[in-house]
């Protein structure tokens, strides 16, 4: 049996009585601790739950979004076709994979999305403030006034949302504003302002792919200048276009001269064997006798003398002419090799540059709004109250640990 029964069995009727008014005064703790979780739960829970909704359903003020997709591609990137062939599929979409050099770009572009840069392109075309500052957009979504570049860039970053796909390369950027006609408006400055940062990397890029070309050309142009001003120079100096064809002529006289004093040797012995004191023996001899004098000096020329590049004789040898010459002209052949193949060069890097052209391929363009899907009020109503359910249920399990440790 029971002991408080048996307690009770025992207790006098007026002992009986007390005990049930003693107890009437005191309430149990456990209606306490009841009454506790309630206010703690209408506390934690229930008022911002209540205090969002009210907020989300009165006074919010509708967001409308308008979606592009675009992805980035070069000039050398196969675009293909779900079937294989050549189209206008991203090569993601249609299995081709992404790139390293697709990766980067992507990404850069997607953090110029957020940038300042875009929100002055959107101050600037169509006025930031005024659509972000209307009078009509609740307090707590409208820009504030006055906002600086630095609050205006951290206020565009909540009202517009790039993702890149690394799986097909696919960029999808979602814009948000407060009517549909400037929810488009922004996008399609979005999107503007992202194409003309690709084609200013694009641009950038292809520059410093060529700036050494150019480099090496004006450095074989100035070379080649050089040499042939110093061929040039040399000509005047000589007197003569082309020392080459100069020799050739002297060197042809220079025979035809030693063929006539053979005649003239063989005619003088056979005159001399027929009449040896013929008068006209003394005449050929002196002809032959001059003649030879020419052909001394002109072999003198050609072989003896001064050195037209030191200007040390006033009458330079055609062996120092020429060699002179030839040394220029070698000189100036190279440069001119030189200047071809850096000019040959800086085409290739050029052409190279141009397959690697970054391009935007926007497939899917911004479109009109029809409805506001913005805010999401039953989503963040659920996720407010999921929170409060979550802090109250952590500070009830604290509280009564530390209740229980005392």
């Amino acid at each position: 049996m029971n002991t408080a029964v048996i307690r009770l069995r025992k207790q006098t009727p007026s002992e009986a009585a007390a005990a049930v008014i003693e107890g009437q005064a005191k309430p149990p703790r456990t209606r306490i601790k009841g009454r506790g979780h309630l206010i703690s739960f209408l506390l934690l829970v229930l008022l911002p739950t209540v205090v969002v909704l009210i907020y989300l359903f009165g006074f919010a003020s509708d967001q409308y979004a308008a979606e592009f997709r675009f992805n980035l591609r070069r000039a050398s990137d196969p675009i293909l076709s779900n079937n294989g062939n050549s189209g206008t599929v991203p090569s993601g979409l249609a299995g081709g994979g992404v790139t390293a050099s697709q990766i980067w770009d992507s990404q850069t572009i997607v953090q110029f999305i957020k940038s300042r840069d875009v929100v002055e392109a959107l101050d600037g075309d169509l006025g930031f403030a005024r659509i972000y500052r209307r009078a009509e957009i609740d307090w707590l979504s409208r820009l504030a006034n006055n906002a600086s570049i630095e609050r205006k860039t951290e206020y565009w970053r909540g009202m517009v949302d790039p993702f890149f796909d690394m799986t097909t390369g696919v960029i999808s950027v979602t814009v948000r504003a407060f009517s549909a006609g400037d929810t488009l408006a922004v996008a399609t400055t979005v999107l503007k302002s992202a194409e003309k940062a690709v084609n200013d990397l694009s641009a950038r890029a292809r520059q410093d792919a060529i700036a050494f070309g150019d480099e090496e050309v004006a450095k074989a142009e100035r070379d080649l200048i050089e040499a042939r001003a110093a061929l040039r120079e040399f000509r005047d100096k000589a007197g003569m276009l082309d020392p080459t064809r100069s020799a050739d002529v002297d060197i042809g006289l220079q025979a035809r001269q030693r063929e006539r004093l053979a005649t003239m040797q063989s005619q003088y012995n056979a005159i001399q064997k027929s009449a040896p004191l013929s008068p006209q023996l003394r005449h050929i001899a002196a002809e032959m006798e001059a003649l030879r004098e020419i052909i001394r000096d002109q072999q003198a020329t050609m072989t003896q003398g001064g050195d037209i590049a030191t200007s040390k004789s006033d009458s330079p040898t055609i062996t120092a002419v020429l060699g002179n010459f030839e040394a220029l002209k070698l000189e100036e052949a190279f440069r001119e090799k030189l200047y071809l193949s850096a000019l040959q060069a800086r085409e290739q890097s050029r052409m190279e540059a141009l397959k690697q052209q970054l391009y935007l391929n926007a497939f899917v363009k911004p479109k009109t709004p029809e409805e506001a899907l913005y805010p999401r009020r039953l989503r963040i109503a659920g996720m407010v109250f999921a929170a409060g359910i979550a802090v109250w249920a952590l500070c009830s399990l604290v509280f009564y640990s530390i209740r229980d440790h005392l």
